[in-house]
C-alpha cells in the first residue's frame, strides 16, 4: 500500500481509542472505551483521534490532555506501518494498517497488542455520527431486528419493502426507493434477507448470488449506477414483454437473458 491509498482509508474519520487491558475489568473478549483525564464522570468523552492529511494528529473529542507521542503521523511504506511521532518528529508509537473486522468495522492495532483504533463505516469528523451511503433492500417478510442491528454496524440503512408476489413487483419498489434516496451509493438487494456482504464489488461490477442450479436474483449488490442500470433495463424490457403476445418468457427468463447479454462481463457470481 502507498501513502496516498492509506490517506484515503484513514483520514477525515473518527478513530475511537480502545484498550484490551483495563484495571479491575476483564476485556479479553471486547475492548473498552478509553478516557484521558478524570474519566466519564468528570465530563470527558471517550478518546478518539483524526489523521490529518498534512501529517498532523487531531483529537476532536473532549479529553483531559493531548498525549505528547501523538503529535504527527507518518507511513513507513517499507515496513507497511503507521508511525506516530512527537513534536520533534521522533517516532514513538507504531501501528498496523487498517483491517476490516467484525461487522465491517475498520481496525488499526498498535504493535504493543494492548490498544487499538476503531472506525465504523462512514463515521466522519464533520458530524460525529454515521452518514450512511449504503442501502440494504429487503422484503418486509424478512423483518428481523437483530439483522437490522448487524447491518447498521456494517454501515447500511435497511429499507423494508412490501411483500411482492413477483420479481418485477419487488424490483419496482427497489427502483422507486433508490430514486427517492439519491444519497445511496452502494446498494444490496436481498429478497430473502441473506447477509452475504463480504466486500463491495468494483463500481463497474454486479455481485449476483446463484444459489443452487437455477439462476437467482435473490441477492444482488453493486454501486448505485450499475444497479439502477440493471433495474431500468429489466423493468423496461418487462413493459415491452407485456405488450408482445409472442413473448412467452417468464420474468426470471427475461431478467436472466438481460444479465447474460448485457452484463455478463460485469458480473461476479457467488
Amino acid at each position: 500500500m502507498d501513502k496516498h491509498t492509506l490517506k484515503n482509508l484513514i483520514c477525515d474519520k473518527l478513530w475511537y481509542w480502545k484498550v484490551w487491558d483495563t484495571v479491575n475489568v476483564n476485556y479479553h473478549e471486547r475492548p473498552a472505551e478509553f478516557f484521558w483525564g478524570a474519566g466519564e464522570e468528570q465530563g470527558f468523552s471517550s478518546a478518539a483521534l483524526e489523521f490529518k492529511r498534512d501529517g498532523k494528529v487531531d483529537f476532536p473529542t473532549k479529553i483531559g490532555f493531548i498525549p505528547p507521542e501523538f503529535i504527527y503521523w507518518e507511513f513507513d511504506e517499507k515496513k507497511q506501518q503507521i508511525v506516530f511521532l512527537d513534536e520533534d518528529w521522533t517516532p514513538k508509537v507504531f501501528a498496523s494498517l487498517p483491517k476490516v473486522r467484525l461487522y465491517g468495522a475498520r481496525e488499526i492495532d498498535f504493535t504493543d497488542g494492548k490498544r487499538l483504533l476503531v472506525n465504523f463505516f462512514d463515521y466522519g469528523v464533520e458530524t460525529n455520527v454515521p452518514v450512511t451511503q449504503r442501502g440494504f433492500f429487503v422484503s418486509r417478510a424478512q423483518s428481523d431486528i437483530e439483522k437490522q442491528r448487524v447491518l447498521s454496524r456494517m454501515g447500511y440503512n435497511t429499507y423494508w419493502l412490501d411483500d411482492a408476489d413477483t420479481l418485477i413487483a419487488f424490483f419496482n419498489q427497489v427502483y422507486e426507493s433508490l430514486i427517492n434516496h439519491p444519497e445511496l451509493e452502494e446498494v444490496v438487494i436481498s429478497q430473502s434477507g441473506k447477509l452475504d456482504i463480504d466486500s463491495s464489488p468494483r463500481d463497474d461490477q454486479l455481485l449476483l448470488a446463484n444459489y443452487g442450479e437455477n439462476f437467482s436474483f435473490d441477492y444482488c449488490a453493486g454501486s448505485r449506477g450499475i444497479v439502477l442500470e440493471l433495474l431500468i433495463k429489466i423493468l423496461s424490457a418487462n413493459n415491452l414483454r407485456q405488450l408482445d403476445p409472442d413473448d412467452q418468457r417468464s420474468e426470471i427468463e427475461m431478467a436472466e437473458q438481460i444479465v447474460n447479454e448485457q452484463f455478463s462481463e460485469r458480473c461476479v457470481f457467488k
